[in-house]
């Protein structure tokens, strides 16, 4: 009940105005006492009791279709792709009765590459739907007419009261209303969320924190308004307010106070709270939005070689349509066929040119290979669990008990595996992407003392405890200590497993800084909502937490404010650029700070991350004023971040100088060694990083990313204009300068801010310095920045592709802003891992990602693309060349079933195993030699020229193999002294022309192993076994009877067999 009196008083004691005004607020915003109202100017609102009863309020459903709905929604997106429409049309060509098919030849292609998608796209939805089902019957308990009782929580609805345990996951967002711990504190894991396993503190609504039965909760009537659902997973504003007669107490809501669903209850035994958000508009269903599709720049050119195949296939068309048109004038002119047709008429001219058309679109839809996409599935598929598999990629985790875990590489976007071989840009990360994340104090800047904190472990209380150290500056040294113990977000909590004392912590740095404090022997003991214990020197002291400011991106510092013996200290960590600005000239002495700022700069240089700290005491009026400003910023529902900004301004200046700290954060294994070898396969880096110039650029050096041969240019400046006269400067020395000279840029946010604010000419000015240079290093720069430079660099350079690599939250929006994104398994959550298209453990991976795996995937998947543009081409074009010889009836060339399975059987296996398997180079001259990737790049697989080459040969083959046995079965007698035929003919123009394209894979492939071997003898087996088959149904008319006995009995057949395949591949063999 004292938490509800002191929330009483804060509001009676405001000021009259302020009451009026927050009166005012809540009546407008309560005159629609519509539950959830939905009305742009008005809150979000929750009343409880809940007015009425909701069935399956809190149902979610994260399938994309329904068991009615999956057919007609995949046939929708199945022909949305122009290919499947193309072949549906060509299918339907077929019912208007003048295609040489049957509809089951032309159709069965399609269908199987339909069903193919259509059963992958099954049971990724069947798998949806078994979580949804799973999610929406998990039993949970509500509170009600003062009782616990239980429901699905697929039934849970805004109002109600949930109860929860310890180890529970929460099913709804809720706003924690008492827990099982007195001062309300609620430690909770956020893990499905966000990725990070360390513990949260929540804390109770203090109107609500007394009531701890079942009884007192459903005696609760009031209301919350608060901000409409949305995706913000670290932001929440609203108030709760309680109906009392004519009071009316009002509490503020934060993140602080709320839970969100996919959450577990953690050291806790039991929390109430209210339910808020459910169903789709919970925070985590918000995020299940599917990013930005990316697909990878080869299957844009392939679209564009779709398009020149369509192109083909029109030319020979028309050509097909036209000689027919005049071979059929020349017959109805001549006088037997007037006799026999009679008078000649426009409608019948017609009809035959509509009746060829649509005989002839249906025979040379298969120009384009229908197998293809199919195959390009199944072969990323392959290299996606090839690379996740590679030992060489895996990276073993350190646990908590000191064992480890092998994490092995990630491919959450396998349509981007080609792509791994033609990158231009990498945009990094420093923190967790280049460094280790694992951070250990180094030094102190304390009194005027630098001390080595990793050299001498608790350095800093040995200085205390000596007494030729002067008595102020050892007490400057404890207030220092009791600041860095005090002013953080750490929880203490014990291991399961080893039963030590453990720091549970969302950033490393924290961690480090406790850690020290420890070893200097003042360790943080114990930690609630109200109060903290630190254990001084064995001695547990014990202060009152009044308030904390937390720290954001914005004000990069935080600040607690507590009770101490001495009175009301107010201590303050935080960037230094940020903490200088807030010192008082009075209380600190300048020649220290002016020490402080140099040592600042030393640490920097090399390679030390840097906080200040600071303090203050606070008068009880002082503290008061702030707590009633900082109260009603709380309260508001507009502009609160701001607000509360404001109100810290009022206390978090003026301080006092207690100390710098200096903390190490290692680079990883062989980050120079990689740096260096991804430049020299010609790969522009850029260092996107939130530390400071001096640190930016000395990791730089460090890592090798700026060499002694660079010319190092510091673009700075006040204003924009300053900026737009340096970068012009810049740009007309690296113009008149040596074209050998390399250039490095190093460059600030707030110089970044100018560029973006600018007009076209500002960023086209930083885009020209920033592409001339080889390497770029940005420092200081937000989440923000870095997904604008990205964006920068990737809309203005079409032709190139960008990869961003980052381990944190803050690297998300980079990351996903890229051509490709790289997640590393770091320390700071794995929302960077879950939003990128590749995750591996450390930086040193990304060289043999891109050089090895990128280099094959492209080779691979190039000639599999234009092995099958090569392999239809010969096979529509041979049945072009018939034309001339059956008088451009539409007659096929080949035996029916060979014809409609070519595609999906005879010629599927070989491309197939060719692109899981093929390797041009050995992978240990790649990795020596890194240069080789520009190869790659420059269009080694991939070019114009190859493509001609390609098509070339596919125009020569197709003309080899017709003229030759034309040539051959001209007039040519069987063994029993008969005409060979039309059906025996089908045979030797199939078998020949399939050992043709089969060779041409054998001939590509520089790696043979069995399994190239088995997939190029399976293949043609299935064409003899077939023939066999049909020998067997020729009683359902598929051929002639004998065919298949007929064929196998000419010697013809079988120097085809030979002869053409040697004829084309001789050029092959003597080229290479």
């Amino acid at each position: 009940m004292d938490s509800i009196k002191k929330s009483r008083t804060d509001f009676v004691s405001l000021s009259p105005e302020r009451k009026k005004s927050i009166q005012k607020e809540l009546s407008r915003k309560l005159s629609s006492r519509v539950s959830l109202s939905r009305k742009k100017d008005a809150p979000y609102e929750v009343h409880f009791p809940k007015l009425k009863h909701l069935k399956k309020a809190n149902y979610i459903r994260t399938t994309k279709t329904t068991l009615l709905t999956f057919i007609p929604m995949n046939l929708y997106f199945q022909f949305g792709r122009l290919y499947n429409l193309y072949f549906l049309l060509g299918a339907l060509a077929v019912f208007a009765g003048y295609s040489s098919f049957s509809w089951t030849s032309q159709v069965a292609p399609l269908l199987v590459v339909l069903a193919f998608s259509a059963a992958k796209e099954a049971v990724e939805e069947f798998n949806r739907y078994r979580a949804d089902k799973s999610a929406n019957l998990t039993p949970s308990t509500i509170v009600e007419d003062g009782k616990k009782k239980w429901i699905e929580s697929q039934d849970l609805q805004p109002g109600d009261i949930v109860y929860m345990e310890k180890g529970s996951k929460f099913q709804v967002d809720t706003i924690i209303l008492s827990s099982s711990y007195e001062d309300g504190t609620v430690f909770i894991e956020t893990a499905e969320l966000d990725g990070e396993t360390n513990l949260k503190r929540k804390s109770t609504v203090p109107l609500t924190t007394s009531f701890r039965t079942d009884a007192e909760i459903c005696a609760i009537k009031g209301q919350i308004q608060c901000e409409h659902p949305n995706e913000n997973l670290v932001s929440f504003e609203g108030r709760l307010s309680l109906n009392e007669g004519d009071r009316a107490p009002v509490a503020p809501l934060s993140m602080l106070n709320m839970i969100p669903r996919g959450s577990v209850l953690r050291n806790t035994e039991h929390v109430y709270c209210m339910v808020v958000y459910v169903g789709s508009n919970t925070k985590i269903m918000k995020n299940l939005k599917q990013g930005k599709l990316k697909s990878s720049s080869l299957e844009k050119r392939l679209n564009s070689l779709v398009a020149a195949a369509f192109g083909y296939n029109m030319i020979i068309l028309a050509a097909s349509i036209i000689i027919d048109y005049f071979q059929f004038r020349n017959a109805m002119s001549k006088e037997v066929a007037m006799k026999a047709t009679g008078a000649q008429s426009y409608a019948t001219e017609w009809y035959h040119i509509w009746a060829q058309t649509v005989g002839f679109f249906t025979l040379y839809t298969y120009v384009i290979p229908i197998s293809l996409f199919v195959t390009m599935e199944l072969v990323r598929l392959g290299q996606a669990t090839y690379m996740t598999k590679d030992p060489k990629m895996k990276y073993k985790i350190e646990n908590t008990d000191g064992s480890f875990t092998i994490a092995p590489m990630r491919a959450n976007n396998s349509n981007l595996n080609e792509d791994l071989g033609c990158v231009d840009y990498i945009f990094s990360d420093k923190t967790g992407t280049l460094t280790q994340n694992s951070m250990k104090m180094a030094k102190w800047f304390l009194s005027d003392y630098i001390l080595d904190e990793m050299r001498t472990p608790g350095v800093v209380y040995k200085h205390i405890e000596d007494p030729n150290v002067p008595h102020e500056a050892r007490e400057n040294m404890k207030l220092f200590l009791q600041a860095l113990s005090i002013c953080h977000g750490v929880i203490p909590a014990v291991d399961e497993k080893t039963q030590k004392m453990i720091y549970e912590s969302q950033s490393p740095d924290e961690t480090a800084l406790l850690i020290a404090s420890e070893q200097n022997n003042y360790k943080l003991w114990n930690r609630t909502k109200k109060s903290m214990t630190i254990r001084i020197n064995e001695v547990d002291q014990v202060f009152e937490v009044l308030s904390t400011i937390e720290f954001n991106s914005t004000r990069k510092r935080m600040s607690v404010i507590v009770r101490t013996p001495k009175g009301i200290h107010l201590y303050c960590k935080g960037a230094d650029n940020i903490m200088l600005a807030r010192l008082s000239n009075t209380k600190n002495d300048q020649a220290v700070i002016e020490r402080a700022n140099k040592a600042l700069e030393d640490f920097s240089n090399v390679g030390l991350r840097t906080l200040m700290i600071g303090y203050k005491t606070l008068t009880e009026e002082e503290y008061e004023n702030f707590r009633k400003v900082y109260t009603e910023a709380e309260i508001s529902l507009d502009d609160r971040e701001n607000q509360m900004d404001q109100a810290s301004d009022l206390v978090e200046n003026g301080l006092t100088m207690l100390g710098c700290t200096a903390i190490e954060d290692r680079l990883q294994d062989l980050v120079p060694e990689t740096i260096e070898n991804l430049l020299k396969a010609d790969i522009k880096l850029w260092l996107l990083t939130g530390d400071k110039q001096e640190t930016a650029i000395n990791i730089g050096i460090s890592s090798r990313l700026i060499n002694r041969t660079m010319d190092m240019m510091i673009l700075k400046a006040d204003d924009p204009k300053h900026a737009e006269k340096t970068m012009d400067e810049m740009i007309s020395k690296m113009k008149n300068g040596s074209p050998n000279q390399v250039y490095a840029l190093i460059v600030n946010g707030n110089i970044l801010s100018y560029v973006f604010a600018g007009g076209k000419d500002s960023k086209a000015k930083f885009l020209e310095i920033g592409t001339r240079c080889k390497t770029v290093i940005c420092s200081r720069v937000t989440p923000l920045q870095k997904a604008l430079v990205v964006r920068l660099v990737r809309n203005a350079l079409k032709g190139s592709i960008t990869l961003a690599i980052g381990d944190g939250a803050n690297d998300v929006t980079m990351i996903q802003e890229a051509h490709i994104g790289i997640g590393i398994m770091g320390k700071e959550g794995t929302q960077a891992v879950r939003a990128a298209d590749f995750a591996f453990g450390e930086f040193r991976f990304l060289e043999r990602l891109l050089t090895v795996h990128g280099r094959f995937n492209y080779l691979r998947l190039s000639n599999l693309i234009l092995y099958s543009f090569y392999k239809n081409f010969v096979f529509i074009t041979v049945q072009f060349y018939f034309g001339f010889t059956n008088d451009w009836s539409g007659t096929l060339c080949y035996e029916e079933i060979f014809f409609s399975s070519f595609n999906v059987f005879f010629t599927f296996i070989p491309p197939l195993v060719y692109a899981l398997y093929e390797r041009d180079l050995p992978e240990s001259m790649i990795e020596k030699y890194p240069e080789l990737y520009r190869e790659v790049k420059n269009g080694l697989y991939w070019n114009k020229f190859i493509i001609g080459q390609w098509f070339f040969t596919a125009m020569a083959h197709s003309l080899i193999i017709f003229g030759t046995i034309y040539l051959l079965n001209n007039g040519a007698i069987d063994v029993g002294g008969r005409s060979t035929g039309y059906w025996v003919q089908c045979y030797l123009l199939s078998a020949p022309m399939l050992l043709v394209v089969l060779s041409k894979t054998g001939i590509i492939s520089k790696l043979w192993i069995w399994f190239v071997v088995f997939g190029l003898l399976i293949s043609f087996g299935l064409n003899v076994l077939l023939m066999t088959c049909l020998y067997l149904l020729s009683s359902f008319y598929y051929s002639d009877p004998q065919t298949s006995v007929i064929t196998h009995a000419l010697p013809a057949y079988y120097l085809l067999c030979i002869l053409l395949p040697a004829l084309c591949i001789l050029p092959d063999l003597v080229g290479d």
